[in-house]
């Protein structure tokens, strides 16, 4: 008798479930194969959608993470705007919400975030978006007018790009950040140069406060912050956070705690069900962390997929982050911590320049301004464990921490 085909299942349209897809087929599985996805669309990108695809310079056939014709070619089954009701570990099972009943072998969730939506008066009124999917992307782009006037709440990395979009589309901007500065936990130097760039392209930035509340008729026309201010507005962009999409493990019984608890092979507390990508809370050092940025989708929905193969390694990578403001590439590598003192090589003011924090010379992480030779110099000491005198980063480093007229390097204190 021949033995059934395996059926590996993936709920998800974001990266970690299209490179979970190519993975699995790179590596020689040929069994039966289910993406189901809640969107209308094939698995996408999403950081475009506060960038190009906002701005109406991408196509969205360029989000996708591989085109139709490669699911086909590799016997994907890909069924879009199929959301799953339930899983049951007991007995394997999905049950979609039309009451289809699907037997798995193996599960991957990756079904990423969601925004929060600010919980204050007003927060309902038409005009008031978040940002996530491509639908709310159009619903944005129709209300960035010239001249419109924009609030942004929230100026972290979606926030602060938005702004940026929004600006550059000839909206009047207003962003308003709770924190002391945009980007603050990319540490002062780095908040500061990001809000000196909101400023000196036209973007109002208010800080150490938010909104709470929304005021309008039939619309959002204002909103009220909470130093008193009151800002008028036809359009609010709320990005003051995410969620992980856990209620279908809660369901089903999962180890949940601000995501999905898994371990180092990205196994859930149900081993044949597995977690990748933004809904991933995974071991790190010091306890466990999730992250919410494109690089760990695509390497965690990799990992997850060798995982559903056979024994993997622990999931190990350095952490990877990037921006892009007004022409300027912001990349950080390895963990920032905030209150750590950073070594800053090169002059803000000049648009070139990267901050760094070290330990006994072990170099922690780095965060580059358009400065990408800097940033593999930082990957090829962190991977190897060289150990640095910050008296002599000059020699030890690349020759482009600074325009010629930056001077010597400079201690601060975030």
């Amino acid at each position: 008798m021949v033995a059934p085909r395996p059926v590996f299942a993936i709920a998800g349209g974001g990266l970690a479930a299209g490179r979970a897809v190519e993975r699995l087929r790179e590596l020689g599985f040929d069994g039966r194969l289910v993406l189901l996805t809640d969107e209308p669309r094939l698995p996408h990108e999403r950081p475009p959608l506060s960038k190009q695809y906002l701005r109406g310079k991408l196509a969205e056939s360029r989000l996708l993470v591989r085109p139709a014709a490669f699911y086909a070619d590799y016997a994907v089954e890909v069924r879009t705007s199929t959301r799953v009701a339930a899983v049951s570990p007991s007995d394997r099972t999905l049950t979609l919400t039309d009451g289809e009943r699907l037997p798995y072998d193996r599960l991957l969730l990756a079904l990423g975030s969601e925004p929060v939506r600010p919980a204050i008066p007003g927060a309902d009124l038409p005009g008031v978006a978040t940002l996530r999917t491509v639908e709310d992307a159009d619903g944005i782009r129709e209300r960035l007018r010239p001249g419109a006037s924009v609030l942004v709440l929230g100026a972290g990395f979606l926030g602060s790009e938005v702004a940026a979009t929004a600006r550059e589309m000839g909206c009047e901007v207003h962003l308003v950040e709770a924190g002391d500065l945009p980007l603050g936990p990319l540490g002062s130097v780095v908040a500061a140069w990001a809000a000196d760039q909101h400023r000196a392209h036209g973007v109002h930035v208010r800080t150490a406060t938010t909104a709470i509340r929304f005021e309008g008729a039939g619309q959002v026309e204002a909103a009220l912050l909470g130093d008193g201010t009151t800002i008028p507005c036809q359009l609010v962009v709320a990005a003051v956070g995410a969620r992980p999409r856990v209620q279908l493990a809660q369901m089903a019984g999962l180890q949940v705690r601000d995501g999905v608890l898994v371990d180092g092979a990205c196994r859930t507390s149900a081993p044949e069900i597995l977690a990748a990508g933004d809904i991933a809370r995974f071991p790190s050092p010091g306890g466990t962390k999730r992250s919410e940025h494109w690089d760990n989708a695509q390497l965690q929905g990799r990992h997850a997929a060798e995982a559903m193969l056979g024994p993997v390694p622990d999931f190990s990578a350095l952490p990877y982050v990037w921006t892009e403001l007004y022409g300027s590439t912001v990349q950080q590598l390895g963990e920032w911590t905030p209150t750590r003192p950073a070594l800053v090589r090169g002059d803000p003011a000049s648009g070139r320049f990267t901050a760094l924090q070290l330990d006994g010379g072990r170099l922690l992480a780095c965060v580059a301004v358009n400065q990408y030779p800097a940033l593999k110099w930082a990957r090829q000491v962190m991977e190897s464990g060289t150990i640095l005198d910050p008296d002599k980063l000059e020699e030890e480093g690349p020759r482009v921490w600074s325009e010629p007229s930056a001077g010597p390097m400079t201690i601060h204190l975030d």
